[in-house]
């Protein structure tokens, strides 16, 4: 059942000179949602017909009436579906409210399952993602130039209906979820497109934020209507949707868990054996990954949602958004594209955060972006473009930025082979060279693979070379930071180059493979031998797949740049032992390989700390360091609550421990290293399963963890919790700045999550939202410095704060730090000492508010003195010209103040 906000029926009023437009949602081949918002008056009529001369038929729907804090207009939301309609049909309707008729719009309804929607045998889609913004013409901008193509690729006399089936809205149609930015945020700047074309949403983390949060996108959307294949999610958080012979799985990135993986998988087993279903495409707001702000992914999609659906030969892309830029890239192994249609909102630029270039994205450009999908659904193809309208540094019309197709049942490139011949040991540097590109189909060079190993089944790798022909990432030289260089310009990527002492000497072993623009992969070359002689470096490894161990689970070691020997050998200890003295738990020769894998497919029976070694030729040398690892249990830790109130009660829940001897749990701060840090508090466990109560924690954000056996090996997961509701501690270098000065922040105990950001607010905005001066992220760091500089400083004399905030949300997790910002003159309420370098003000002043001093040259020393000469408060070596006295404590009065720079000042304060 749809809940609503608030739902009231009301007499029918009079409504004057609405601008009625429409909002399409949920189409089917049979209906369609139509939405409108007005200020007043509760009728809710549609008139449709096939024709635009002959609307014939009239439908009426609901009103609900929504209210929110701080919006102070009516709020009325009108719903009508129209059903019982035909399949692939254009329709034209107008809406009406009173003596409000809007003009005649079109929609087109879906095509039944696994057919095209146009006449040439296609079905076309738009993506966009990340609206935010209200004030400037950002998302407005974009759908309109989306508009203007559309009429320019199909001709000026057609309807975005006519070609495009619907757009897929990526998350973070608002900033936050209050009724004024769903009016004027979502639907305001969708109105070019949303009368012809239905748009589809998911759950951004914005929509979660604000005064009705997730009630607002609940509301306004009927997301509990979709099914496929009679498959609900039972909420309005993910669904799956068909249209034609594509299938669209919208995920949440914010509600990620097992009921949804149980969900996902029942729609995959579904679509795989439908046959009218060709391709499939997920979409979450967070993406699968992401060059900037390196780590603000979902690794819920990346690790769970997304391998789930690689195992369908249907799977297509992932599309992701939450970064405000647009990439591409592809999955390794498999057929997959993942982009990020970030669409227009807050600045994301070069040098804004932590980068890093990976090999899975191929291109990352600071351009506001949408795509258009094109389906061919009778050749199996799919293309898709992707068009920028630039950004605030330079602006595009339209510009094509990229494109990137899938075709089904083409064939693979020819297999490369290594045209190097090597008949004696090789010096570093070492060029490989790959045969030239070749396949009969016409596609083009893609990516590289070059493998060298030690082992000759490449069971180790020493090296890879993993690129594309393109590689868009960084700031391209001097330039603004929107501007992208391609590090990969003139680079032959069918060569792969080993530079001088980046192996050890040995026999290696090289392989490469090729893949083409569709994503198709050759066979992998011959391997070729060669032997490197004359490095200075040596490094022998040696790794265990993993640090915790169910009991008898298989273990798998494995080695490089051993000493070769036949007998050298990997051994298994319990914790403590001594090699040479006792019996191994398990051990297994090398065979002679310098690298390779070793295996205990047992494991480990019994439960406990244990230890591998990597020893040489038969003895108790040891070659690498130790691995330590756990075996037993997975222990399972929870709290009680989230956030809990100073002086509060911290109930820990633990489960399925080993219950070792002085086993313990531990609390820490965020970023704390357990062992070198020392813990807020800790208690020993005594049973596999129980509960620990932890009091008298400050404020602040924390963990715990189990450890195992009075030492710091931790297992299991960290389960976080938050102690008061403003917990971070945040302060400013100075009370007082001159325009365009440099402002230093400073914070202790953040949360620690790498889109928590800075906000600078004119002290008149007293709950925050988007009207701030300024945002700076972090990177996420829990204590540190920050400076706030150039054009994230306020530009116009006044009174400011700044406030820590968490997430990427308005949800305040800090003091505000208020301070002053002063122009090249001082102000009506400033008095002057007679003296010319030296300046007091306000003066007079009032008990509770700050008093500022000014000088031409660094202060020294301030003295406070009474009416009578006596000393009240001396600050020395202050080195700076500005200065502020605190006054709240001063009786009214007169007082002195002595400043002591190159010369001493004397200046009278009234406080009053």
């Amino acid at each position: 059942m749809k809940h609503f906000l608030f739902f009231f029926c009301f007499a029918t009023q009079l409504v004057f000179g609405q601008a009625l437009i429409p909002y399409l949602q949920n189409p089917t081949p049979t209906s369609m949602i139509v939405n409108w918002k007005t200020a007043s008056n509760n009728e809710t009529t549609v008139i449709y017909g096939t024709s635009p001369t002959n609307l014939g038929v009239t439908v009426t729907g609901t009103t609900n009436i929504f209210s929110d804090t701080g919006y102070n207009n009516n709020y009325y939301y009108h719903t009508a579906k129209i059903a019982n309609l035909q399949p692939n049909t254009k329709y034209y309707y107008k809406i009406k409210t009173g003596t409000n008729e809007s003009t005649v719009y079109n929609f087109r309804t879906l095509p039944l399952p696994g057919q095209a929607a146009t006449a040439d045998g296609k079905i076309r889609f738009l993506i966009m993602g990340d609206n935010q913004i209200k004030a400037e013409p950002r998302y407005d901008t974009l759908t309109l130039n989306a508009y203007k193509k559309l009429k320019e690729k199909f001709g000026p006399n057609s309807d975005p209906s006519d070609n495009i089936a619907l757009t897929f809205m990526v998350g973070d149609q608002v900033d936050v979820g209050t009724l004024d930015h769903y009016e004027n945020v979502h639907f305001k700047k969708n109105i070019k497109l949303s009368p012809y074309l239905p748009i589809q949403t998911t759950v951004g983390n914005h929509e979660t934020y604000g005064t009705l949060g997730m009630n607002s996108y609940y509301a306004h959307f009927y997301i509990d209507e979709i099914k496929y294949k009679n498959i609900s999610s039972g909420n309005e958080n993910y669904y799956a949707q068909q249209a034609g012979n594509v299938l669209f799985i919208s995920l949440s990135s914010e509600h990620t868990g097992s009921a949804q993986m149980t969900w996902l998988q029942q729609i995959l087993n579904e679509a795989n054996n439908d046959s009218t279903v060709d391709w499939i495409i997920s979409l979450s707001h967070r993406p699968y990954q992401a060059e900037q702000y390196v780590g603000d992914i979902s690794t819920w999609v990346r690790n769970n949602a997304v391998p789930l659906m690689t195992t369908s030969n249907k799977y297509l892309m992932h599309v992701g958004a939450h970064h405000h830029l647009y990439h591409r890239g592809q999955l390794k192994d498999t057929p997959n594209y993942q982009i990020i249609s970030g669409g227009t909102a807050w600045d994301q630029y070069w040098g804004m955060s932590n980068e890093q270039d990976f090999d899975d994205i191929q291109k990352t450009l600071t351009d506001w972006t949408y795509q258009i999908v094109e389906v061919d659904v009778v050749t199996g193809k799919v293309d898709i473009e992707s068009y920028s309208i630039g950004g605030v540094y330079h602006k595009k019309y339209n510009e094509l930025v990229d494109t990137f197709h899938r075709y089904k049942n083409q064939p693979k490139p020819a297999k490369p082979s290594i045209s190097n011949t090597f008949t004696a040991p090789v010096t570093l540097p070492l060029t490989l060279n790959g045969s030239t590109f070749s396949t009969t189909n016409g596609e083009l060079l893609n990516t590289t693979q070059f493998l060298i190993s030690k082992a000759a089944d490449f069971s180790v790798i020493e090296k890879e070379f993993y690129r594309d022909y393109e590689n868009w990432f960084g700031k391209d030289g001097n330039t603004t930071p929107d501007l992208t260089k391609n590090q990969n310009a003139n680079v032959d990527i069918t060569k792969a180059t080993i530079t001088a002492n980046s192996v050890t000497n040995g026999t290696y072993y090289v392989k490469v493979r090729y893949r083409d623009r569709n994503l198709e992969w050759s066979d992998w070359s011959d391997a070729k031998q060669f032997e490197v002689t004359g490095s200075v470096v040596s490094n022998p490894t040696f790794t265990l797949n993993k640090t915790e161990y169910t009991q008898n689970e298989p273990i798998t070691a494995t080695f490089t740049d051993g000493p070769g020997n036949n007998q050298d050998w990997v051994g298994i200890y319990k914790k403590g032992q001594n090699p040479a003295a006792v019996t191994s738990q398990a051990f297994v020769y090398t065979n002679g390989q310098t690298s390779g894998t070793v295996n205990f497919p047992n494991g480990i029976a019994n439960k406990g700390q244990y230890f591998a070694g990597f020893f040489a030729n038969n003895g108790y040398t040891e070659i690498t360091p130790r691995k330590n690892f756990y075996v037993g249990p997975k222990v399972v830790l929870t709290t009680t609550a989230d956030t809990y109130p100073v002086g509060g009660t911290v109930t820990v829940n633990f489960s399925n421990g080993p219950n070792l001897t002085k086993d313990w749990i531990g609390i820490y701060k965020m970023g704390q290293v357990p062992g070198p840090t020392p813990s807020i508090q800790w208690s020993y466990v005594t049973t596999p399963a129980g509960t620990l109560n932890f009091t008298g924690l400050p404020k602040g954000y924390y963990y715990a963890q189990y450890f195992l056996e009075d030492g710091y090996t931790a297992i299991g997961e960290k389960v976080f919790f938050k102690v008061g509701d403003i917990v971070t501690e945040l302060w400013t270098n100075k009370p007082v700045y001159t325009l365009g000065e440099n402002i230093t922040a400073s914070w202790t105990d953040s949360p620690g999550i790498i889109k928590d950001w800075l906000g600078i607010y004119p002290q008149s905005i007293t709950v925050p939202d988007d009207n701030f001066i300024s945002y700076t992220y972090f990177d996420g760091i829990t204590q540190g410095t920050k400076t706030i500089n150039g054009t994230a400083l306020p530009t116009t004399p006044g009174n400011y704060y700044m406030v820590m905030f968490t997430n990427d949300s308005y949800t305040e997790v800090s003091n505000r730090v208020q301070f002053q910002v002063s122009g090249p003159t001082l102000g009506t309420e400033e008095v002057k000492s007679t003296e010319k370098n030296v300046v007091l003000y306000p003066n007079p002043s009032k008990p509770g508010e700050p008093t500022f001093i000014k000088s031409d040259y660094p202060i020294e020393k301030i003295e406070l003195l009474s009416a009578n000469g006596d000393l009240l408060y001396e600050s020395k070596n202050i080195n700076n010209q500005r200065f502020s006295l605190v006054n709240e404590n001063l009786p009214k009065g007169v007082y002195f103040v002595k400043v002591h720079t190159r010369k001493l000042f004397t200046l009278k304060l009234i406080i009053q």
